[in-house]
């Protein structure tokens, strides 16, 4: 019974692997082979108040190399094969977790602690990465009430300048664009920002190496608008986050099979990525395993979210993220 769970997550054999994926161009380093799952790793610490904003592992690599390594392996030790690494930036200064992207550049400190974390990843022994963009503040385009040509361009800047860096580290990895970028309905400026960094990015790099725009509850709200934005060459993978109960929105389960009804509708047959999910959380292991198993949809991997079901922190409870037992034995 385990073994065929976790072909079936993988899309190796059984029911999901009849699914071909939909458009998307030739697979890139980041969307070949499946990989197991791991964590979001993003800040390497977290104080009794919940403050963690000092302590992120890209904009304050250079504070805690040391530490942030023994957290890599600590983490790798534990089962854990893939990250989901967040780059935060806006226009202003470094916050210690938001990097200043002004006129569309890292600075050349940040752009080494990137390198630098990306080695440390690579030397630990995960198989993977996958990047998202989390453009902040006035860069924050689901925020936007008019589209900025200047501050898209700054925001593209950085999509390219970052891919180059991760490129270059020789990891395995994935370009989430927008973390949970996919818009519901009626954000026409929003929706306009999609499709016009993806088609920029579809013409430069191709459709290869990304997952487009993740998208998170009520996912069903938002998969109707994917075509609009993606044009005949959608991804041949798709990012959802996945919360049981959040605003009212079901269990993960529940998201999950209306995610895949929404999907089947507009004929998009992806394999998906379980992008964020809570912290080592038996519930959602087991609503996620089920819901893979009774919609016939492959799940290539998941990466949790270092947030507690009913935790205190709105942002992150643990760190470093290294528990990972639920969703392992659920077979993720």
């Amino acid at each position: 019974m385990a073994l065929t769970l976790v072909l079936l997550l993988t899309g190796a054999h059984g029911p999901a692997a009849q699914r071909p994926p939909a458009g998307g161009g030739t697979r890139g380093p980041g969307l070949g082979a499946p990989a197991g799952g791991g964590s979001n790793y993003f800040t390497y610490q977290v104080d009794a108040d919940c403050e963690r904003e000092p302590y992120g592992v890209v904009n304050s690599y250079d504070k805690a190399p040391g530490l942030i390594q023994r957290q890599l392996d600590q983490m790798r030790q534990a089962g854990q094969k893939r990250l989901r690494i967040p780059v935060y930036h806006h226009r202003g200064q470094d916050s210690g977790t938001v990097m200043d992207s002004t006129g569309g550049r890292l600075d050349a400190s940040n752009v080494r602690n990137l390198t630098a974390l990306l080695a440390a990843v690579k030397s630990a022994g995960f198989e993977a990465v996958e990047v998202g963009f989390f453009p902040q503040d006035a860069n924050d385009p689901t925020q936007w009430t008019a589209f900025d040509h200047g501050l898209y361009e700054e925001n593209w800047k950085v999509v390219r300048q970052v891919r180059s860096i991760v490129v270059r580290s020789g990891l395995a990895y994935t370009l989430d664009l927008l973390n949970e970028g996919a818009p519901p309905a009626g954000k026409e400026v929003w929706l306009r920002y999609d499709k016009r960094l993806w088609e920029d990015y579809r013409r430069t790099f191709g459709t290869g190496d990304t997952v487009g725009f993740s998208m998170t509850v009520w996912i069903a709200g938002r998969v109707p608008q994917m075509p609009e934005i993606y044009g005949t060459t959608p991804p041949s993978v798709l990012e959802i986050h996945l919360y049981g109960q959040e605003g009212g929105n079901g269990s993960e389960y529940e998201q999950f099979m209306a995610a895949d009804a929404a999907l089947d509708k507009i004929g998009y047959e992806q394999p998906l990525v379980v992008g964020e999910a809570y912290y080592d959380d038996a519930e959602a292991a087991e609503g996620i395993r089920r819901a893979v198993v009774d919609a016939q949809r492959p799940v290539r991997h998941l990466t949790q979210w270092p947030v507690l079901r009913g935790g205190k922190c709105p942002a992150a409870d643990v760190a470093p993220p290294a528990a990972y037992d639920a969703y392992a034995a659920a077979g993720f």
